[in-house]
């Protein structure tokens, strides 16, 4: 008897979890919506991935659960609530005006478009040989060899893109144009062949330039429906991929509703969830005790810069902990579960495994760091903050839907990239007077 009214509370509580989940989301999404011009910030941009992301798979891993204990669902679901908090939290801390002061850096603009040329040079060239090259899977069938090198420098791309897309914006003409379509074109691949985040950060990445160059911002009632849309289209680009542009350009409404309605049905059958992944290793690691305390991290760091090719691969991973080839033995031993090629854990689950309940404040430092890039951004209109900004956008999206650990690596490539060209552009005047 007091197993059954256990399992009542249990099931109670999942569904308090839930319901609170539901109001943090809205609340991200209102925040912005009240004041237009917030939705490019942090609080709601992560509110729209937590709702389009993590909120339909919540939906659908309460449906069928399977391996997940109800203890497990309460706590995927409750660290997704801090989390999402976390966002909105971290944001409203009060900013470090020595902080605001070192971002507020004086541009050279004629040095800063040799840079983007630079930029955007080396990126084409690596783009080119990554189309030459076949690309070798390891065991959990991710890339690896010299494919990954090309790969990581092609994003160089992106970095120009965010130079010449403001100075288009700012003076329209041939050669800023040109440039601007040229950083653009592995993007826009990207986006052809149906990638969802490389498809979401080119449109974030034009609407915030129309907005600090222009304070160009969408009508509410379109970002309304894009917020609804966006829930559609991410099942929707993840299952067509690059046939979802052949039916919009044929004019097949009727095809792409179906497929819609596909994706979305087998979303919530929750046959293959990412949120079922973070909650299976999060139950594993707090069965177990073996957290990872920012040694899974550390790994990212060394999967990005230490070449196995050069220093060898048995080198490199000594230097890793590799407690995550634990952890997906502990899923095995513990549930019998497979985690499915490609699929990945969350920065959800990722973060419980570094540091427990204390996780979550990763997504309130990001948000903090964000803050103080917004506002020099935006209100002392620095171009060192915008650059950086839409740099950071694409790991931002990484850190929720992939991990924390895969954001930090992808963000120590763009921060390491973008200094090196504002400190090969920076002047020793002490204020900057281009793009404004």
């Amino acid at each position: 008897m007091s197993t059954l009214h256990s399992q009542v509370n249990k099931m109670e509580m999942v569904g308090i979890y839930k319901d609170l989940f539901i109001i943090i989301c809205l609340g991200l999404l209102g925040w912005g919506v009240i004041r237009i011009e917030r939705i490019y910030q942090y609080p709601f941009f992560m509110g729209s991935m937590f709702t389009s992301f993590i909120l339909p798979q919540a939906f659908a891993l309460i449906s069928k659960p399977e391996q997940v204990s109800l203890e497990a669902l309460q706590r995927v679901l409750l660290v997704s609530c801090l989390c999402a908090t976390a966002c909105w939290i971290g944001y409203q801390i009060r900013p470090d005006p020595k902080w605001l002061t070192k971002l507020n850096t004086a541009i050279d603009e004629r040095k800063l478009f040799r840079a983007g040329i630079v930029l955007m040079a080396s990126g084409l060239f690596f783009t080119l040989l990554l189309s030459r090259t076949t690309a070798a899977t390891g065991e959990n069938g991710n890339w690896t060899g010299l494919a990954t090198i090309y790969l990581n420098f092609s994003q160089t791309t992106q970095i120009a893109l965010g130079i010449f897309i403001l100075k288009f914006i700012q003076r329209p003409n041939i050669i800023n144009f040109i440039c601007t379509v040229f950083s653009a074109w592995p993007l826009l691949g990207a986006v052809i062949i149906g990638r969802r985040q490389p498809t979401m950060t080119l449109l974030v990445t034009i609407g915030l330039s129309l907005f600090w160059v222009r304070r160009l911002v969408p009508p509410r009632i379109l970002v309304i429906i894009g917020m609804l849309s966006i829930a559609v289209l991410i099942p929707v680009l993840g299952t067509l991929r690059g046939d979802f542009w052949n039916l919009i350009f044929s004019g097949k409404w009727q095809d792409v509703l179906a497929v819609s309605q596909h994706a979305f049905d087998n979303q919530q059958k929750g046959d293959l969830l990412e949120l079922r992944n973070a909650a299976l290793v999060m139950d594993a690691v707090e069965r177990t005790g073996l957290f990872g305390y920012g040694t899974g991290w550390w790994d990212s760091i060394v999967l990005q810069w230490v070449p196995g090719q050069i220093v060898g691969f048995d080198f490199k991973k000594s230097l890793q902990f590799n407690l995550w080839d634990k952890y997906l033995n502990l899923l095995k031993d513990f549930y019998g579960y497979k985690n499915p090629a490609g699929a990945t854990f969350t920065g959800i689950g990722d973060s419980f495994v570094e540091f427990s309940y204390f996780g979550f404040l990763s997504f309130a430092l990001i948000a903090y760091i964000f803050k103080h890039v917004w506002i020099s951004a935006t209100y002392y209109k620095s171009t060192c903050s915008r650059i950086l900004y839409l740099g950071l956008v694409s790991p931002t999206m990484i850190a929720l839907t992939h991990s924390v650990g895969f954001a930090i690596q992808q963000s120590s490539f763009q921060l390491i990239f973008i200094g090196l060209a504002l400190y090969y552009s920076k002047v020793k005047h002490k204020y900057s007077t281009e793009w404004v």
